[in-house]
């Protein structure tokens, strides 16, 4: 199973490498922003928040051809809003993706979570009492 790990520099970028320690998977494909930060990924996007939409829309036939290039059979993203671009364009092609809200969130899912939860095949929380109808609780990252 190849995997594309998908997330923005900080915290979703620590997030997404103690998941990518879990996985038993053939082969891991990361995305990230801020290239300087986050070496070792093999694809980069310019950083915007799900505010700056114009500034995603412009990156969306980026996110298309990541997914297309990398040909996963499976999409994580632990945010942000990148992720959620990615996750969004391996939606429109038929992959399996999967959301991870950030464990900052303990009162409410990120916005870009609230949109995960539109399109995504399953999103994940972090905190047990967030998890309500198709958001999920598996345990914690951090």
């Amino acid at each position: 199973m190849r995997v594309l790990l998908v997330a923005s520099f900080g915290g979703h970028w620590v997030q997404l490498q103690r998941l990518a320690t879990l996985l038993e998977v053939e082969e891991q494909v990361f995305v990230s922003t801020a290239g300087k930060q986050n070496g070792g990924a093999a694809y980069y996007l310019d950083d915007f928040s799900v505010l700056e939409l114009w500034r995603g829309v412009r990156q969306l036939p980026r996110a298309f051809g990541i997914v297309r290039r990398s040909r996963p059979d499976l999409i994580i993203s632990t945010g942000a809003a990148p992720g959620l671009l990615v996750l969004f364009a391996g939606f429109l092609l038929g992959k399996k993706t999967l959301w991870v809200d950030s464990i900052a969130n303990c009162r409410r899912l990120s916005l870009s979570g609230r949109v995960a939860k539109l399109f995504a095949s399953q999103v994940l929380t972090q905190w047990p009492e967030l998890a309500t109808g198709r958001v999920r609780y598996l345990g914690r990252l951090l």
